[in-house]
Formats: structure tokens, C-alpha cells, sequence
């Protein structure tokens, strides 16, 4: 059944009070930029999330704030303060803050500076450096929901790689694709192909495209095994896992591989920030194309042109066997899906198939949780402190009958 327009506002909507935005504002943690973006006593890095503006910096003895972007004095912007002595100097008039928010100077005021600062402070906002990712509670209150151990959050960094890029549509599309796995035989044949060089198992998903689905629901969200039946009898299946509100938890390529971890985090209603983690628990990752990236706040490139040049795809690549004329990257070819589906999809009036049911599951999992929220209940998924993020596992592998997924997911 298409999706109503009230319930397509209420998925997609983050801005001025609405209440998806709410709900993630109080009750999740917000990845808001790499750390390696933050250089101690270096450059403030202006962040936008749910529709407004912060600043996020490194003080002189390494600690992080996350600030609202305007000086309260008169609301010039603080991503152009100098970064010094542990704190923000506006360049206006030289106000000063902590990562506390505290002013700790204002030199412009002729009476008790230290009385008047003790009456006037900037908001901040709870911030954690965790996993190569700085990452705000924006909620209200003073006690931030329990952090999300997700399985690379404590790996060295030798061991995970971070990368994100600004796109622009909204950000449930991005989140969508995390958990749709029939279109990765697809739209990445060509990519799988160059990556793989055709021999490991993710290979499979471009031999067997329309994957039988099965979901058992978890605490955080689902995991669902996509179950692709093979010309020998076999099963190749891969176990994926969703973590709301917008983790996709991908298995790797191959046992000795990388997971992935997909998640699309709302700029604002039509901007999206997409984030790329790979990690192995097990050994250092060596030198990958995420890991080799020089820009890791615009990585992977966004698509080369605009609608007007088809997003730049290259049809002359397309006739020597390209798939998709979109060689950059993976992810360059999914934010070129995004782009073309517009910069909200109206999804009133799809025609969806048995292959999109982790993505009608991500749509109902977000929509309770905002209509929890709305009732004034905590949101059933939100707020595990018992939950042991560190045991969520994504997997494949050949396996003799599709019932067996579960013991492959359990090993």
C-alpha cells in the first residue's frame, strides 16, 4: 500500500519543531564530524544538524565543544573564531568560550567582566570523541541518552576507516538503501566486479537478483537475511542489521574482509549527511580507497554533473560495459539514485515488490518511534543501557538450506 502524504512528512521532516527531529533531538547521539577534522587550537568546523547551525572545535588540551554557531553577543558566527588557550575568541569583539559555553572573557565591557560573564553563555551541547567520530546529544536536559557501542567504536584506528559526504536530498533516502539489498547486484555490478576481481563471495549478489527475505526483530531494530538460492542448490546468504535511527550494519565481502556501517544523518529536511565506516575486529584494514581519501569530510565524490547532464554519467563508459556510467564510486552511484529520486521522494504513489521489505520495515520502525514521541512515551527502540551494541553481527557466507542463516548469524 502506498505510503500516505501526512505519513511521508512525518518519515522525512526534521526542522522547526517537527517531530521526527524532536525525537532524534532528545533521544540519539548525532555523529557531527570526523576527528581528525578537529586539530587542537585549529580551525572550528561549522556543522548543520536537524536544520540548525553549531560549531564543533578542539581546545588546546585536546577536548572537544560542540557550540550553536552565533555569538550571543551579536550573533556573528563562530566557525570564524580564533581557537586559543582552550577556547573560542569571537573575531568581532572578542568574546570568548569554553567547550562548556562559559564566557570566560568579554573585553568590551567596562564594568566586572568576570560578574557579567557569570550572567551570559553560548548553548553546548554534549559531545563525545568516540571512533574516529565526534558525536552531540542535542536533546534537552543535562543527561544524554546511553552511548550507542556500536562494533568499531573502541577498534584502534589502524583497524577502521571514516569517511562522509554532504548530499543533497533528504535523509531517509539514504538510509533506505542501507537495507535494500536487491539493488546492490544491480546498480553495483560493475563496481563488485572491479573491487572483487570476481573472486569473492559478494559476487554472488550479481548472479541471483531478486534475494528471498527474512527478518527477525531485535531490541535496536531487525536483522534480516537476504537468502540468494544458487545454480548448485545453495544458499548465499548475507545478514544485515538495522539499528535505529539510522545505522545499516553491512556484512563483508568475504570472511576476512571489512564490515560496513551505512548511516544517513539528517543536515536538514533536504540535505543528508551520508557516513561510510569500515571496519575488521579482527586485523588493521591496510590502505583502502576510504582509508586513502585525502578529504574525509567529502568522501565519496558526489556525482559529477547536475539533472540537466544526467548528474555527468558517462554513457561512452556505458558502451565499453559500465553498468551505470558512474565509475567514481560505490557510493558515488547511490547518491546519483538519490539525487534523480528528487530532493524528497513522494512516495505516494510507488509500486514497491517483495524485495523492499527491510526498507517498509526501516519506514515503520522510524514512524513508531516519531509517533511515540509524539504521546509522550520514550520511543520502544530508544534508551538501552543493557544492550551489548558490541555483539551486533553481519555476516555471509555460502550455506547448505536457507534455515541455516541463523546459525551462521550466531556462530
Amino acid at each position: 500500500m502506498p505510503m500516505s502524504k501526512e505519513d511521508n512528512e512525518l518519515l522525512t521532516r526534521v526542522e522547526n519543531g517537527a517531530p521526527m527531529g524532536e525525537m532524534i533531538r532528545q533521544h540519539y547521539w548525532l555523529p557531527a564530524v570526523p576527528s581528525i577534522k578537529l586539530e587542537a587550537d585549529g580551525a572550528p568546523i561549522r556543522i548543520r544538524l536537524l536544520g540548525k547551525n553549531y560549531v564543533a572545535f578542539r581546545a588546546t588540551d585536546g577536548s572537544v565543544g560542540v557550540l550553536d554557531e552565533q555569538c550571543p553577543h551579536r550573533k556573528a558566527s563562530l566557525a570564524l573564531a580564533r581557537n586559543e588557550d582552550n577556547g573560542l575568541r569571537c573575531i568581532y569583539h572578542g568574546w570568548k568560550f569554553n567547550v562548556k559555553g562559559e564566557v570566560v572573557e568579554a573585553p568590551n565591557h567596562t564594568g566586572d567582566q568576570a560578574q557579567f560573564c557569570k550572567h551570559v553563555r553560548v548553548n553546548r551541547y554534549s559531545a563525545a570523541d568516540r571512533g574516529g567520530i565526534v558525536w552531540v546529544w542535542l536533546g534537552k536536559g543535562d543527561t544524554p541518552p546511553p552511548f550507542p557501542d556500536l562494533p568499531f567504536i573502541d577498534l584502534p584506528a589502524s583497524q577502521r576507516s571514516v569517511t562522509s559526504a554532504e548530499v543533497p536530498t533528504n535523509w531517509v533516502q539514504g538510509v533506505e538503501a542501507s537495507m535494500d539489498s536487491s539493488h546492490v547486484g544491480v546498480l553495483h555490478e560493475s563496481t563488485t566486479q572491479i573491487t572483487a576481481g570476481g573472486g569473492n563471495e559478494r559476487m554472488l549478489m550479481t548472479k541471483a537478483l531478486a534475494p528471498k527475505l527474512e527478518f527477525e526483530e531485535r531490541p535496536y531494530g531487525y536483522r534480516y537475511a537476504a537468502l540468494r538460492t544458487l545454480p548448485d542448490g545453495k544458499v548465499y546468504a548475507r545478514v544485515n542489521n538495522f539499528v535505529m535511527p539510522w545505522y545499516g550494519i553491512i556484512c563483508p565481502p568475504d570472511a576476512n574482509g571489512p564490515t560496513t556501517v551505512f548511516f544517513s544523518t539528517p543536515v536538514d529536511d533536504v540535505t543528508h549527511r551520508a557516513w561510510f565506516v569500515h571496519f575488521n575486529p579482527n586485523r588493521p584494514l591496510g590502505m583502502t580507497v576510504m582509508s586513502a581519501s585525502p578529504d574525509v569530510w567529502n568522501f565519496p565524490p558526489l556525482p559529477p554533473g547536475g539533472p540537466n547532464e544526467n548528474w555527468g554519467q558517462n554513457r561512452d563508459l556505458m558502451k565499453r560495459g559500465h553498468k551505470t556510467g558512474f565509475p567514481q564510486h560505490l557510493g558515488t552511484e547511490d547518491f546519483a539514485m538519490f539525487l534523480s529520486q528528487g530532493p524528497i521522494v513522494d512516495r505516494t504513489d510507488e509500486q514497491l515488490c517483495s524485495a523492499d521489505g527491510a526498507v517498509l520495515r526501516v519506514r515503520q520502525m522510524l514512524l513508531k518511534a516519531a509517533r511515540e514521541f509524539m504521546e509522550g512515551k520514550q520511543p520502544t527502540m530508544a534508551h538501552h543501557p543493557e544492550l551489548d551494541y558490541q555483539k551486533i553481527r553481519s555476516v555471509g557466507g555460502v550455506i547448505s538450506s536457507p534455515s541455516d542463516w541463523r546459525a551462521l548469524a550466531d556462530a
